[in-house]
C-alpha cells in the first residue's frame, strides 16, 4: 500500500467523520431538546458543500490542493462552537461537536499524500515575483485579515458581547481568531521578506479562517442576518476578502508572466 493511498484513507475518514456529525447531537438542552448542526438548512449546505468538494483528495481525480482547502473550511467551521464553550463548558459538548473536530484527518491525510515521493505536485500557481503590498490580491487578502483583526473586538450579534469575550471562559475564540490573525499575516508576508514560497500555507491558512469566521454568519443565514452583529459582519466580510485575495493572487500571477514575457521580446 502506497503512502499516497494511505493518506487518501485517512482523509475519507475525515470526511466522513464531518458528515456523520451533521446528524449527532451538538448542545443538549434539557429535557430531550436538543441542537444540531442539520437544525439549520444553511449550515448543512454550507457544510455538505464543503465536505463534498473536499472527497476531491481521496478521490485522487487531481484537485488535492482545492480539496484539501475544502476540507480546511469545513475544519475551521467545526472549530467555531468548541471555541465558544472552550474552556469551561466543553463538558456540554455533544458528539457532533467533537467528531466534527475529526475533519483535522482531512488536512492531516494531505500532508501524508504530499509526503509520497512518488506523487507530483504541482504548485497552486505559476511562481512571479514578489510584487511588494501594492499588488491587488495581495493588498486585498491583507485587508481581509485587517477586517478580521478588528472585528475580533466589536459584537459579534446586536447587544451581545464581542468575539473576544464570546467563549466561556472568556476568550478562547477571541484567541483562536488572533493565533489565525498572525499565521495568515506571516504566510501572506512570508514571501515579501524571504525566498520562502508560503502560497499552499497561505491557501490552508486562509481557508480554515474562513471557515471559522463564516461560522457566525451561516448559523444566522437567512432568517436572521438583521441580528448579525457589526464584529460578525466584519469578520464575514474579511474572511471572504482573505480567501478571495488568496486564491485570485496566483491567477492573476499567470495572467502576468505572458504579458511580461511579450514584453521582454518586443524591447
Amino acid at each position: 500500500m502506497t503512502r499516497s493511498l494511505v493518506g487518501r484513507g485517512i482523509a475519507f475518514v475525515g470526511l466522513v467523520a464531518g458528515l456523520v456529525a451533521l446528524g449527532l447531537t451538538l448542545v443538549p438542552l434539557g429535557g430531550g431538546n436538543v441542537v444540531g448542526y442539520a437544525d439549520r438548512g444553511a449550515v448543512s449546505f454550507f457544510l455538505i458543500a464543503t465536505l463534498a468538494y473536499a472527497s476531491l483528495l481521496p478521490a485522487e481525480v487531481g484537485r488535492d490542493t482545492s480539496g484539501t482547502a475544502a476540507g480546511m473550511i469545513a475544519l475551521g467551521f467545526f472549530l467555531y462552537t468548541p471555541a465558544v464553550f472552550g474552556f469551561n463548558q466543553l463538558d456540554q459538548l455533544g458528539a457532533a461537536a467533537w467528531l466534527g473536530l475529526c475533519t483535522v484527518l482531512v488536512p492531516v491525510g494531505a500532508m501524508v499524500v504530499r509526503s509520497d515521493p512518488h506523487e507530483q505536485h504541482a504548485a497552486p500557481g505559476p511562481r512571479a515575483p514578489a510584487a511588494g503590498l501594492a499588488d491587488p490580491m495581495l493588498a486585498l487578502a491583507l485587508l481581509g485579515v485587517v477586517l478580521i483583526a478588528v472585528g475580533i473586538w466589536l459584537p459579534v450579534v446586536s447587544g451581545a458581547s464581542s468575539l473576544w469575550n464570546a467563549s466561556a471562559s472568556g476568550h478562547a475564540l477571541g484567541l483562536l481568531l488572533l493565533l489565525v490573525v498572525v499565521l495568515d499575516a506571516a504566510a501572506l508576508v512570508g514571501p515579501l521578506v524571504s525566498k520562502a514560497d508560503t502560497r499552499y500555507a497561505a491557501l490552508m491558512l486562509a481557508a480554515t479562517t474562513f471557515g471559522l469566521v463564516e461560522a457566525p454568519f451561516v448559523q444566522l443565514a437567512f432568517n436572521h442576518l438583521d441580528t448579525l452583529g457589526t464584529g460578525g459582519w466584519l469578520t464575514a466580510i474579511g474572511g471572504l476578502l482573505l480567501l478571495g485575495g488568496v486564491i485570485l493572487a496566483p491567477l492573476a500571477a499567470a495572467r502576468r508572466a505572458p504579458a511580461g514575457a511579450a514584453a521582454a521580446q518586443a524591447r
